[in-house]
């Protein structure tokens, strides 16, 4: 199991997460995400030169993106995720334009051909007009044929895959140590995720505490959205590599859509 929130609706979530995210297993996803992308570029025969990355994290994806030559700005409410992230492009000598906002509240102008947000972020948008208004913020950011490529958890994801194993040990190791525990509420489609985490400093332990929660929509409640804030559906997806339709029990579903 893993939980992929960057994005707005606690102003500490990630704050001490980002050491545990940055140093887990968690940035795979994003390296994933960067390897299949130019394959999907190519079926929509789409050529971005400008990408927007929503919640951004650590900046992985970012990163990876801008070492092969596309011009990257990266958005995060995370003030500690995006110092992660400005570390470790100067580190590897990338140029990135990192942003702390809101991605409720995009200000941005027709000025990317690509707008992408991975890991989940918007299932942490627990309010169905928050993520409408986020879709129009990308709406916005987008120049006329440009693309929006993300993920979200289905509720079939968030009420059953979450829910399998009562308590995941997430990262173990020497300094290290991280355990999960969800739970579900049937009712509001919102998933809860209890991460509790110590990181050894010196000769003594920290303790790390957060509650992390995400609402499960329906693809219906996204298409409305998309079609709300002027945005077409190119494709839905149960696997961003093998493209396939989603079925019942998807965790997971890819959206590609076009301004």
């Amino acid at each position: 199991m893993t939980v992929g929130f960057r994005g707005p609706e606690s102003m500490t979530v990630y704050d001490e997460f980002a050491h545990f995210y940055k140093h887990g297993h968690y940035p795979e996803f994003s390296r994933r995400m960067a390897e299949l992308l130019p394959d999907v570029l190519e079926l929509f025969n789409a050529r971005p030169k400008k990408i927007l990355d929503l919640a951004c994290g650590e900046g992985t994806f970012a990163i990876a993106l801008a070492r092969r030559g596309f011009h990257l700005t990266g958005v995060d409410r995370s003030a500690q995720m995006l110092r992660h992230a400005r570390e470790r492009a100067r580190r590897d000598d990338v140029m990135v334009t990192w942003r702390k906002k809101d991605m409720r509240s995009l200000s941005f102008a027709a000025e990317f051909d690509l707008v992408t947000c991975w890991f989940d972020s918007l299932n942490y948008l627990l309010d169905v007009n928050d993520l409408c208004r986020t879709f129009a913020g990308v709406y916005r950011a987008l120049k006329n044929g440009g693309m929006f490529i993300f993920d979200m958890n289905t509720i079939h994801g968030l009420s059953v895959t979450w829910q399998r194993i009562p308590c995941v040990v997430q990262t173990d190791e020497k300094n290290l140590f991280e355990i999960l525990r969800p739970e579900y509420d049937y009712e509001s489609n919102v998933a809860t995720l209890h991460l509790t985490g110590f990181r050894k400093t010196g000769d003594s332990w920290r303790r790390m505490d957060e509650k992390h929660q995400e609402r499960g929509y329906t693809l219906a409640q996204i298409d409305d959205c998309l079609d709300q804030a002027g945005l077409y559906k190119l494709a839905c997806w149960g696997s961003f590599q093998d493209r396939n339709e989603p079925q019942p029990d998807s965790s997971r579903v890819w959206y590609v859509v076009g301004k």
